[in-house]
């Protein structure tokens, strides 16, 4: 434990109690999957946990500013890091690495985009996790609880532009998909989706890959170059949560990201106000934001601003395999089929979805799906 955080608990600092007060409902281990989004200032800095324990930290928060993660992680119990996740190489998304693995030891593997970058953050991170650095391949995964009746998967959906041209380090950003049943969260550090001088659309070619989730960790803090509207119309998230901090140069979160946010209905969570646009009716300052969903639920949680909590549904679940036989599921335009717990079958419209236990017979299987 670090001095201040020493000096704090012996003065029996009230804040720091409520803290560690509401958060112990949702922190550590408790059979639930939790996705904490912490308030790090203007970066990102995510800690999944798993049912069962194991941790994932997507990014680190910003370089200089680390006691916010590192006093946050603290209060949950954590001891060790399982994998790191690191979206890309600016020091607000990879600033903390170092300090949070000093804590919280790295015990498998840290996985980035791969290639090189010129700063020393990211000389320091290299060196800091030496053979436990893997580049993600696109497609594959990450399987938490592996040997559980519930597990976590955490699939590396794009990386490095996803085929776009592009030397801008934001446009080359890491998205990562968690699926858990039949919730699905997309975490894709500061991807931009609007062609400009600078960035380049990739957030429209990336969708398609991703398919319909709950929960978004709004790209690029929610600049106006992030979210475009294909983006949105693909992912159809019920919730978004915003990174930023207050007072930033960047005028993050941007009224043009907010209003496309907005036009899909999505209900936005804020890690602080930021010095941007103002928040709306349906906008929540939430400080730390925590995601959590039971297993098997069709539901799940978000907690914010200590101690409130609201309550979603999942996006209408595939049809499930019963006793009487396999479940098939297909769209009436297409000309594959699926089995029903296949995470493709959420990109169908429900008007054109058809099911049964029989395979219909002028389809075949698609080929991403894993009985």
């Amino acid at each position: 434990m670090h001095k201040h955080d020493r000096s704090c608990l012996q003065m029996m600092c009230p804040g720091l109690f409520l803290f560690a007060v509401t958060i112990a409902v949702f922190g550590q281990a408790n059979g639930k999957l939790q996705i904490h989004f912490m308030d790090v200032g203007q970066g990102d800095g995510a800690l999944l946990l798993s049912p069962q324990g194991e941790a994932v930290l997507f990014d680190t928060g910003v370089r200089n500013d680390c006691d916010r993660p590192l006093s946050y992680i603290q209060q949950l119990g954590i001891t060790n890091i399982d994998y790191l996740i690191v979206s890309h190489y600016h020091d607000d998304h990879l600033g903390c690495a170092v300090s949070l693995l000093q804590d919280f030891p790295l015990q498998k593997l840290s996985f980035d985009r791969g290639e090189t970058y010129r700063s020393r953050t990211f000389s320091n991170y290299v060196a800091f996790v030496g053979s436990k650095r893997k580049a993600a391949i696109e497609g594959s995964a990450i399987l938490l609880d592996a040997r559980s009746a519930n597990p976590v998967r955490i699939e590396f959906i794009a990386l490095n532009g996803n085929g776009v041209t592009t030397r801008d380090e934001n446009d080359k950003s890491l998205v990562c998909v968690v699926r858990f049943g039949q919730f699905d969260a997309v975490i894709g550090g500061d991807l931009s989706g609007i062609n400009s001088s600078k960035y380049r659309d990739v957030e429209t070619s990336v969708a398609p890959k991703i398919g319909q989730v709950e929960v978004y960790k709004v790209n690029h803090h929610g600049s106006q170059y992030s979210s475009n509207t294909n983006w949105l119309g693909v992912i159809r998230p019920r919730v978004g949560v915003i990174s930023c901090g207050d007072d930033n140069e960047y005028h993050h979160p941007t009224r043009q990201a907010l209003d496309r946010l907005h036009q899909f209905n999505v209900a936005t969570y804020w890690t602080e106000l930021g010095n941007g646009a103002k928040p709306g009716s349906n906008d929540k300052i939430g400080g730390n934001v925590i995601v959590e969903v039971e297993p098997n639920s069709l539901n799940f949680r978000i907690k914010y601003a200590w101690t409130n909590v609201d309550t979603y549904s999942v996006w209408s679940p595939a049809v499930l395999p019963n006793s009487r036989g396999q479940e098939y599921v297909w769209s009436k335009a297409a000309h594959v089929y699926h089995y029903a717990n296949c995470n493709y079958v959420k990109n169908i419209d429900p008007q054109n979805r058809e099911h049964g236990q029989t395979r219909p017979p002028d389809k075949s299987l698609h080929p991403g799906c894993q009985r």
